[in-house]
């Protein structure tokens, strides 16, 4: 029973005339009933009942004709929903992203790639992680691709480096190092540190290159939420800086010697991308990105 014999069933049971359906489909009035006929041969029920010279439909069909409505609707709308994705100017791109990159730079970006009228249309859809989920996110396709961090030993992802975010360091108002005009890794040593939930552990990684001691207060999993402890002197924290930082009770520290965090595009080797993703990821490898440090 292909599509063809579904739709004919379909517009026949809503005009209720062998004649008018088969004038509207293109085809032979004949050939319609013979086609209703091999269909309610294979279901075993009767679908349609005569009426005077129109026909209506059984209760069987009633039924038929519901699920088989029903079923149409949905592959049209599956049809139109992967038409949407391909379409080089109304397409759809599923983006991945960490937490630091969430108040800036995410927003700034979605700006300029829209600001070309080819690309004001293109839809988005955002999931934001630790750089694990975000990866895995990518290898099982829920993201075209993910903003995140290297991840050794995965093969199956393509990593691109995009840019470097500059490291901070925060502190409460009312910690002593909130006096300082700089701090080093080896002050921050030697107080409680909060990090964040990141399996990369590259803030871990600092301290140990440097042979220091990291004592960690706790781990949390998103940037604002690490402020906020911070802000009640819980501990201090290394993180990319953003504006929202004044907005919270903590001082910014640059750190005495500068550190950057790469950040990379990830996706699928293997992957085929839309053409709203493969716009998206060129502006992305095309751009220039210069992230300054303008403490408040």
């Amino acid at each position: 029973m292909n599509l063809h014999n579904l739709e004919a069933f379909c517009r026949l049971a809503e005009v209720e005339h062998y004649g008018k359906a088969a004038d509207e489909l293109g085809i032979a009035q004949p050939s319609l009933s013979r086609m209703i006929h091999r269909m309610e041969d294979d279901l075993g029920v009767a679908l349609f009942k005569p009426v005077g010279r129109n026909i209506r439909l059984t209760k069987m069909g009633k039924i038929y004709y519901e699920k088989v409505k029903k079923g149409l609707e949905e592959i049209k709308l599956g049809a139109d929903t992967i038409q949407d994705i391909v379409d080089p100017y109304f397409g759809s791109i599923d983006l991945g992203f960490i937490f630091t990159l969430g108040p800036e730079i995410i927003p700034e970006l979605l700006k300029q790639f829209r600001s070309d009228p080819e690309r004001a249309k293109y839809k988005f859809k955002f999931w934001q992680g630790n750089t694990p989920r975000l990866i895995d996110n990518a290898k099982k396709e829920i993201c075209d691709f993910s903003i995140c961090s290297y991840l050794k030993n995965e093969p199956e992802i393509e990593f691109f480096h995009l840019l470097d975010q500059p490291l901070v360091a925060i502190v409460a108002k009312s910690h002593p190092y909130a006096m300082k005009k700089k701090v080093s890794i080896a002050e921050l040593s030697e107080i409680p540190m909060i990090l964040c939930l990141d399996k990369t552990y590259f803030i871990d990684n600092l301290f140990r290159k440097e042979k220091l001691p990291l004592n960690i207060a706790c781990r949390v999993e998103e940037d604002q939420a690490l402020a906020g402890l911070v802000s009640i002197n819980l501990g201090a924290a290394i993180l990319p800086y953003n504006n929202l930082m004044k907005f919270h009770d903590i001082v910014v520290l640059p750190l005495e010697t500068p550190v950057y965090r790469p950040v990379y595009l990830a996706k699928r080797k293997d992957i085929q991308l839309p053409a709203g993703a493969k716009a998206f990821e060129t502006f992305l490898k095309e751009k220039e990105f210069q992230l300054s440090l303008e403490l408040p």
